[in-house]
């Protein structure tokens, strides 16, 4: 391994950027980067670890930075160039609860990590307090970009995630139920995916407080942003820019936000997450392209019904959906789909050519027979109050609850 060079001292916050926008808004920002998961500002030097692209970031490498995260915060900071990578950057169970790790380069975009491999950089198994800042992930990956599973505290600021046009599953993805107060703000998501498979960002499995903040998000083969089955919940989407330019592929404008469940055994093993914010989005489809799947948020539904619920309603209750009462649409979402139209909190948005705001689709599959498949408009069910007004208050959002 090339021998690293570790700098000990106080650390000032250095903010470059591309443009005079990204200064102002990494400016914003900076309080946030700096602080403990407590909220506090801390007070150690800050260890600073230089990497390369020659150097080798293997267990060892790990290993040795959580060994002085037992005593100070530490920096690991990407040189400038190309990261071309042979096996994954995998981050297992690292990081202090008050001493944060940081994996940052100097400018946006300028440390770029790319690789004909499966996954460019994982984080998991209860690793926690980390921040992603100003990475690019790009090339002929092809599962994740980056994955975030079963740990906590974990944010991905002002990353670039480009050009992955192999990937099946996410450019990000965050999964697993211990998985918690995952932040991905102010990044900048562009060409991403193989197939309706693929998304910007991917959270399932259980995962709880993934918010996603003041992104840009611009053309994904399939859905942009997922929050899958097995009540993954308290989803924030609040001030990101949504761009879909109909000439992705074979001219897809896919869902933008979509809240699906996939049940392929019978009964269902997955539920609806119940609790999400969305609010302050762009949200624009252009006129070009596929204009059948034009929706900012969707509840999606696939295969058996799990136990307890009727996720394959009948015709008779779709029609309800669509045209009935709020006290009638929110009955059925209630006693059949689990979904409470109280703490589906969205509104405040700005729409470009979409053609609903908040839809149920249903669909068969897997075998199982349903009596009406379609989607049906249940934009009047949820609520439009209570939302967040400001990025800070974004932030915070649903952290009273546990």
């Amino acid at each position: 391994m090339k021998k690293n060079i570790l700098l000990w001292g106080a650390v000032s916050t250095f903010l470059f950027s591309c443009n005079k926008q990204e200064i102002i808004q990494e400016a914003r920002a900076s309080n946030d980067i700096e602080m403990t998961p407590q909220g506090e500002y801390s007070t150690l030097a800050t260890t600073i670890v230089n990497v390369t692209p020659s150097t080798n970031l293997n267990a060892t490498f790990w290993s040795n930075i959580q060994t002085q995260l037992q005593s100070n915060p530490v920096d690991v900071v990407f040189a400038d160039g190309t990261y071309t990578l042979t096996s994954t950057i995998n981050l297992n169970n690292i990081g202090h609860s008050t001493n944060r790790l940081q994996l940052k380069c100097n400018t946006i975009g300028s440390a770029v990590i790319t690789g004909s491999i499966a996954t460019l950089m994982s984080i998991t198994n209860n690793s926690k307090n980390i921040l992603v800042h100003r990475l690019k992930f790009t090339g002929p990956v092809t599962g994740y970009g980056l994955v975030i599973q079963r740990s906590q505290n974990i944010t991905v600021a002002y990353c670039r995630f480009e050009d992955m046009p192999n990937v099946y599953y996410g450019a990000l993805g965050a999964h697993y139920a211990t998985a918690d107060k995952i932040i991905i703000r102010q990044n900048h998501f562009e060409n991403i995916g193989v197939g309706s498979t693929a998304h910007m960002i991917y959270g399932s499995y259980g995962v709880t407080r993934l918010k996603v903040i003041n992104n840009t998000f611009k053309d994904c083969a399939g859905s942009f942003v997922r929050f899958r089955g097995a009540n993954s919940t308290h989803g924030v989407v609040y001030g990101n820019t949504f761009t879909s330019t109909g000439t992705y592929l074979t001219g897809v404008n896919p869902i933008f936000v979509e809240v699906p469940v996939f049940n392929d055994v019978n009964p269902g093993d997955e539920t609806f997450g119940t609790s999400f914010m969305i609010t302050k989005n762009k949200f624009n489809y252009s006129t070009s392209g596929n204009q059948n799947t034009r929706y900012a948020l969707v509840f999606h539904h696939s295969g058996y019904n799990p136990p307890g619920r009727t996720h394959l309603i009948s015709a008779t209750d779709a029609s309800t959906l669509g045209s009935g009462t709020v006290a009638q649409k929110r009955a059925i979402m209630s006693s059949k789909l689990g979904l409470d139209g109280t703490k589906i909190l969205f509104g405040g948005n700005t729409n470009t050519n979409v053609a609903t705001n908040v839809s149920y689709r249903c669909q068969g599959g897997y075998g199982a027979v349903a009596p009406w498949t379609g989607i049906v408009s249940i934009g009047t069910a949820v609520t439009a109050s209570g939302l967040a007004t400001t990025y800070e208050e974004a932030l915070a959002f649903y952290d009273d609850l546990y």
